[in-house]
């Protein structure tokens, strides 16, 4: 990793395509990219080899290199970012709404046929990709004061974009007018993502990324809540509470 390099970490489901498109347009500065896909602005090197470079390949990559994953800290893109001198932007969401995504997500991908049960289980269970939301939360969130790491919650980037936003540009070292701001939050609204080829996956390489069918279902915080049963709901929100106890984390865990 070199000065200059950003990169965006969460656990799946958390607002990360959003988060990535903020950035990038942030990073072109009112240039709207000319690439046919999001995949192709960014290297994603945990999702597979199809994602990854040579040495070579990144040392000629025109800066700012770009970076995505959702890896733990402790598994972070460059080793810990305690000792290198790129930037991590950590993107959290609350985990009932990552739950019922990351559930749709599985189905949508045929990545996972199994009944909601079954998903509910195994997410508390910490058996899904990328493992246990609180471990890996509290990974990244115990390191929120280093000074190259920014973490954010999805569910704040909701209620106050343009403070959120602010935010990402000042960390990342990047000019943002006032012009600049009301073209992005126009450019990444659900329905702009939804509609533009850019963001809506119908560029997919199928050779990386099979193309789900629906990528995109509102995001709106809270939007899950009607897919739980009351059993269910009361099941998770004791794991919730158990979890809180066993991690120290407490923060933003509460549901929409």
């Amino acid at each position: 990793m070199r000065h200059g390099d950003i990169c965006i970490a969460s656990y799946p489901k958390s607002g990360s395509t959003w988060l990535t498109l903020i950035l990038l347009l942030l990073t072109r500065q009112g240039d709207m990219p000319k690439e046919k896909d999001l995949a192709d602005t960014y290297w994603w090197p945990d999702w597979g080899a199809d994602y990854m470079l040579t040495n070579e390949q990144l040392d000629a990559a025109p800066d700012p290199r770009l970076f995505r994953s959702h890896m733990p800290y402790q598994l972070a893109v460059g080793g810990v970012p305690a000792d290198n001198p790129a930037k991590y932007i950590y993107m959290a969401r609350q985990p009932r709404s990552v739950l019922s995504s990351y559930y749709n997500y599985a189905r949508d991908f045929d990545t996972y046929a199994g009944p909601w049960e079954d998903f509910l289980r195994l997410f508390m269970e910490g058996k899904v990709w990328f493992g246990d939301w609180f471990d890996h939360v509290q990974s990244w969130w115990a390191r929120r004061d280093s000074g190259n790491i920014l973490c954010l919650w999805y569910e704040d980037m909701k209620a106050d974009f343009d403070t959120e936003v602010r935010k990402i540009a000042d960390f990342a070292g990047y000019s943002l007018s006032g012009e600049l701001l009301a073209w992005i939050r126009q450019a990444t609204t659900y329905s702009s993502m939804r509609d533009h080829d850019l963001t809506n996956m119908k560029n997919a390489d199928p050779g990386k990324t099979a193309p789900p069918k629906q990528y995109y279902r509102g995001g709106q915080p809270g939007a899950g809540n009607g897919r739980f049963t009351r059993e269910q709901s009361d099941r998770f929100d004791a794991w919730c509470a158990r979890r809180m106890q066993e991690t120290g984390f407490d923060h933003r865990v509460a549901r929409n």
